[in-house]
């Protein structure tokens, strides 16, 4: 049986795109899977994923757990190692000679990631953009085979690796089906706007209170869940709900992904706002927005590449210029066509199910390690 090691030192244990659908897919195809995330519970799921825990280190001590992970290698001697950070990317020139295969699964749009991060002084993010590009390059090409989320992605690799996977995060939709929803939430009379994720400037978090500030109390409430990616950020957000914002928006901090469904349930409306920058002005169809829609809910998002499209062409909500006069013009086209809610919901739901779901897609994950592991048996 061919042994497959998942590796984050990022994303956590219950990572939907990790563990629920590439590794358990790989486990239900015959191959023996583990993956190594950190603070993860040591245990085997009831499909054969193995979860093993690294080190829960702060971002500047991270590159520490390569000692975890050599010694893991030695232990395991693993057909596959697939990374899902580009910080492990400089583990592949030491492991080369340790794992017959290697892949490298690129979760966003990387340099253009990291000119945005809050952390890194903005002075020097474009120096470290464009080292990111050239690093992640060169070290992507010493493996075996890359996973992508979109086609563009590809733009930032060179030739190699010439194996190659474009696989949308698309939702298991079978996660969705019978999710009761969260009575207290559900409760409430006005419009129920939902958003969960990263709770950022450029998904539009300041922007979405921008708009709560525009509307009556009694017209609408925003269920915000997620964590934050900048501290100065969350105080902003906090003292902003104290000061007259507390009665229509309400935070849940994080959703673990078993949960999600229910917190979904109880809105009307999935919210994506989504800011044009240099990493979400790419095509993309944000995961949140489908899952929202695997929920029959109806959609409000930024008229940007990849999800306006979809709106539009599913009739599934409304897609709005992404400033505040635009998402407060389409959350009052919402407010007056409530009726018509249930119905944009079902067509999403409908589309979901015909085109954006991971059971529509996981074959293409198990040919590509078909391909990927074609003479190791």
């Amino acid at each position: 049986m061919i042994r497959v090691l998942h590796l984050s030192v990022v994303h956590r244990q219950d990572d939907p795109r990790i563990y629920e659908r590439e590794c358990r897919t790989l486990s239900e195809a015959g191959y023996q899977v583990m993956y190594m995330a950190p603070g993860a519970e040591e245990r085997r799921d009831d499909v054969g994923v193995v979860l093993a825990p690294l080190p829960q280190r702060s971002r500047s001590t991270r590159f520490l757990s390569s000692r975890e992970i050599v010694r893991a290698l030695l232990r395991l001697r693993p057909h596959v190692v697939h990374a899902h950070d580009p910080e492990l990317l400089t583990l592949f020139p030491a492991i080369r000679k340790l794992v017959p295969r290697l892949v490298y699964d690129m979760h966003e749009y990387v340099p253009e990631a990291v000119a945005g991060k809050p952390y890194i002084p903005s002075r020097i993010r474009p120096v470290a953009s464009r080292t990111t590009a050239v690093a992640q390059r060169s070290l992507a090409a010493l493996g075996s085979g890359v996973v992508v989320v979109t086609e563009d992605q590809l733009a930032a690799l060179g030739p190699k690796p010439a194996l190659r996977l474009v696989l949308p995060n698309y939702p298991r939709v079978e996660r969705f089906e019978g999710a009761e929803p969260v009575p207290e939430l559900a409760a409430d009379p006005r419009l129920k706007l939902v958003y969960v994720g990263s709770l950022s400037r450029a998904r539009g978090c300041t922007m979405m209170l921008d708009v709560m500030e525009r509307l009556s109390p009694d017209e609408a409430v925003l269920y915000l869940g997620g964590t934050f990616n900048d501290p100065a950020l969350e105080l902003e957000v906090g003292e902003r709900l104290a000061l007259g914002l507390a009665d229509r928006v309400t935070l849940l901090g994080r959703i673990p992904p078993p949960e999600l469904p229910r917190y979904l349930a109880a809105a009307d409306v999935v919210w994506v706002p989504s800011q044009p920058d240099r990493q979400y002005s790419h095509p993309t169809i944000p995961t949140k927005l489908l899952e929202g829609m695997t929920m029959g809910l109806a959609a409000l998002v930024s008229d940007m590449p990849g999800r306006g499209e979809l709106v539009r062409e599913e009739g599934c909500g409304v897609a709005v210029p992404p400033g505040v006069e635009g998402h407060l013009d389409g959350l009052r086209r919402l407010l007056a066509g409530r009726a018509d809610l249930a119905e944009m919901g079902a067509r999403g739901r409908s589309a979901v199910e015909r085109l954006y779901s991971w059971e529509a897609t996981q074959g293409d994950l198990v040919d590509f390690y078909g391909s990927l592991c074609a003479g190791l048996a």
